[in-house]
């Protein structure tokens, strides 16, 4: 695993940056310090979502950073002067946690030889610090008077087409290199009271980038039909595209105690020898928590320091907050002891003798596909350890009443 800093130089360059001030670097960076207990009962505070397998054999954090690397060269195929750009490896900052669900995926990263850099928080302070001390990391970590462009995706969403996610990232490299805070918004499909709102104003060139008129919250379901009516109301996905430099000034104008606090925490941080950097633990507690939009995205458009841009984006995305986003056209797999879900094209076996269970966790019908094999094939070989359907009754019943 990458380091942060190399030990006796806490501004030299960890690797994969740009060599000049004037070469535009960008530092993704994956959002990971929640607890994230919404999915209950898969995430726990100490075992959140993002570590969990939600997507096959990946947790949401390896299918994020998975997905990165064919995003970064869509991006490039898109906007070729965006070949320009040096991407530097993957920074996460995320809780400590000794939860081993959480340290067998950070050891699977590690055996993978893949270079992921980590910054680890002494407690959640939601992702207005996550993401002011990720702008502290990258500056540190290029050579001096770098500006980096961070590119920071919460590692709970789903992204299934990366050439689409390339092209929303190249539009949004340009706009936050010229000095914006872009944000992915979702035009949406459906009046939706999940989700939080940006307003777009006016069209910013032609490849659908428009301006940031006011963030809004989650409405209610009238409210949210009217959203949708209306046509200039974007879904909030929480990825954002931003100059280090241009966070950290916002972040210091609108909430300058979580300013302050990130940065005495990243100046008293330590390394330990796996290249993780720990935050100053009583520093940061001295931190408000505050998330990116209260923080700051909800004076864009009212402040004229702040200059909001908004890329639509939609192609195969998902918030996974909750079984509403994350069980759309999904199965809630159990399967002995093992718990894990299964989207759609995707399969699974069933060991001869473990008990299983298939449910439907979300609102969209559910169609599966069970394909049995052996010797014997009849459903009275079946044992139901729980029936809530009530079927070993109507199979006794239909027993009892054929013996007669």
């Amino acid at each position: 695993m990458n380091r942060i800093v190399e030990p006796g130089n806490p501004l030299a360059s960890a690797g994969g940056v740009s060599e000049t001030a004037t070469r535009l670097s960008v530092q993704p960076v994956i959002l990971a310090g929640g607890s994230s207990t919404r999915l209950r009962p898969f995430s726990r505070e100490r075992s959140p979502k993002q570590s969990i397998r939600l997507v096959g054999d990946e947790s949401l954090l390896e299918t994020m950073l998975s997905r990165l690397d064919a995003s970064f060269a869509a991006a490039q195929r898109t906007t070729p002067a965006s070949g320009t750009h040096s991407i530097a490896a993957p920074l996460v900052v995320r809780c400590e946690d000794r939860h081993p669900q959480t340290l067998e995926r950070l050891e699977r990263l590690e055996r993978s030889a893949r270079p992921v850099r980590m910054v680890l928080e002494p407690m959640s302070r939601n992702t207005a610090p996550t993401l002011t001390v990720a702008a502290l990391a990258a500056r540190a970590s290029v050579v001096q008077g770098d500006d980096p462009l961070i590119v920071a995706l919460p590692a709970d969403h789903l992204i299934a087409d990366h050439i689409a996610f390339g092209s929303a990232l190249a539009e949004a490299l340009d706009h936050a290199a010229r000095g914006a805070i872009v944000t992915l918004g979702v035009p949406p499909k459906r009046a939706d009271t999940g989700y939080g709102y940006i307003r777009t104003g006016g069209a910013l060139g032609t490849r659908g980038a428009r301006a940031i008129e006011r963030f809004v919250e989650k409405p209610d379901p009238e409210l949210a039909e009217r959203y949708l009516a209306c046509g200039n109301y974007w879904w909030n996905s929480g990825m954002f595209v931003v100059r280090a430099s241009v966070w950290l000034t916002a972040i210091k104008l609108c909430q300058p105690a979580i300013a302050e606090a990130c940065a005495a925490a990243f100046e008293r941080a330590t390394v330990d020898g796996g290249g993780a950097l720990h935050l100053a633990r009583d520093a940061f507690a001295l931190c408000p928590s505050d998330s990116i939009d209260y923080a700051v995205m909800e004076r864009v458009g009212t402040d004229a320091r702040l200059v909001g841009v908004a890329v639509p984006f939609s192609a195969g995305w998902s918030e996974v907050g909750a079984w509403d986003s994350a069980a759309r056209g999904t199965a809630h797999v159990t399967r002995g002891e093992e718990c894990f879900l299964l989207t759609e094209n995707q399969s699974t076996g069933i060991p001869l003798g473990v008990a299983n269970r298939f449910e439907n966790p979300g609102r969209t019908p559910l169609e599966r596909i069970e394909v049995q094999s052996g010797r014997y094939l009849g459903e009275d070989d079946i044992v139901r350890f729980d029936d809530q359907y009530g079927r070993e009754q109507e199979a006794s019943h239909a027993g009892k009443g054929t013996s007669r």
